[in-house]
C-alpha cells in the first residue's frame, strides 16, 4: 500500500509524461515529518537543475502536430498493469515493453496518458512515462515508441535514470546483441549491422559528484531499431556518439 501511495503522490506532483516517474530516484521518503518534506523538495529541485539540459535535448527533436491522448476516467489507483495507468502500472522489468510486436492499441490500453507526435520522417510516436520499480537496478524515465504508417514499430527510445545499470547492460547484451565499446562516458554498448550502428545504449555518470549518503543516479539513454536493410541509429543519437568520441580524443 505504501508503494502505491508513493506512486500516486509522484503522479499528482508531476502530471507531465516525462517527469512523473523520475522523482523516486531523488533519495527522499514520504513521511509526515516537516524536515523530511523539506528534504524531498530540495532533492526534487536539485534533480530538475541537474537534468534540465538532457530533458530539453530529448524533447528538442520532436516535430509538429504534438497532442496528448488521455482519459482520466480510465486511470486506476491500483497499478496492476492490466488496466490503463498514468505510468503504465507494475512492470516485471523494462524488457516487458521492449518488444517490436507492440501495437499502438496495446500502448493506449496500458497507459492512460500518452504523448502523441507526428514527425517529418514519416514516423509517428507514442511517448509514455515508465517506472519499473524501486530497486537500485530499476529504471525511471520516458519511453517512446515510433511506428511507421502501417503501425509497425520501427524504433524504441528511452531517456531516464537508474542507480545500478548492471541488469540493463545484461539485457542489452543478451537480447539485443550489443557489445561494449571504448568511450569517454560511463558505458557505451552498440549493436552493428553491415558495419553501421543500429542500436545503442549510452550511460552517463553525473558531472557533479554528490557528498550526500545517496549516490547520484546514472543517466540512461538507449535507442533500439528494428533490424532490417538500411536500418541505422537516428541522426540525433549519432551526433551524441560523435561528440563523445571527440571528447575521448582530446
Amino acid at each position: 500500500m505504501k508503494w502505491i501511495l508513493k506512486r500516486l503522490l509522484y503522479l499528482a506532483m508531476f502530471g507531465g509524461v516525462i517527469f512523473v516517474p523520475l522523482v523516486i530516484f531523488s533519495g527522499g521518503t514520504t513521511t509526515g515529518d516537516a524536515e523530511d518534506s523539506t528534504s524531498i523538495l530540495d532533492s526534487i529541485s536539485n534533480w530538475f537543475d541537474s537534468t534540465s539540459d538532457s530533458i530539453s535535448a530529448f524533447f528538442s527533436g520532436d516535430d509538429s502536430n504534438v497532442s496528448t491522448i488521455e482519459d482520466v476516467a480510465m486511470t486506476t489507483p491500483d497499478p496492476d498493469g492490466s488496466s490503463p495507468h498514468l505510468d503504465g502500472g507494475v512492470f516485471s522489468g523494462i524488457e516487458q515493453v521492449l518488444d517490436f510486436k507492440i501495437t499502438p492499441a496495446e500502448i493506449t490500453s496500458r497507459w492512460a496518458r500518452v504523448s502523441f507526435h507526428v514527425q517529418d520522417s514519416g514516423l509517428h510516436s507514442y511517448r509514455v512515462p515508465v517506472v519499473t520499480g524501486e530497486d537500485p537496478d530499476d529504471l525511471a524515465g520516458s519511453l517512446t515508441f515510433l511506428f511507421d504508417r502501417h503501425d509497425k514499430l520501427q524504433r524504441l527510445e528511452f531517456l531516464g535514470f537508474t542507480h545500478d545499470p548492471s541488469t540493463l547492460i545484461i539485457l542489452m547484451k543478451n537480447k539485443f546483441r550489443m557489445t561494449q565499446r571504448p568511450s569517454s562516458i560511463h558505458t557505451l554498448l552498440i549493436k552493428s549491422q553491415n558495419k553501421l550502428p543500429v542500436s545503442a545504449l549510452r550511460i552517463v555518470a553525473p558531472t557533479v559528484v554528490s557528498t550526500s549518503d545517496h549516490s547520484e543516479p546514472l543517466e540512461i539513454r538507449f535507442e533500439l531499431n528494428r533490424l532490417k536493410l538500411g536500418a541505422t541509429l537516428s541522426e540525433s543519437f549519432r551526433r551524441m556518439l560523435k561528440t563523445d568520441q571527440s571528447r575521448q580524443q582530446i
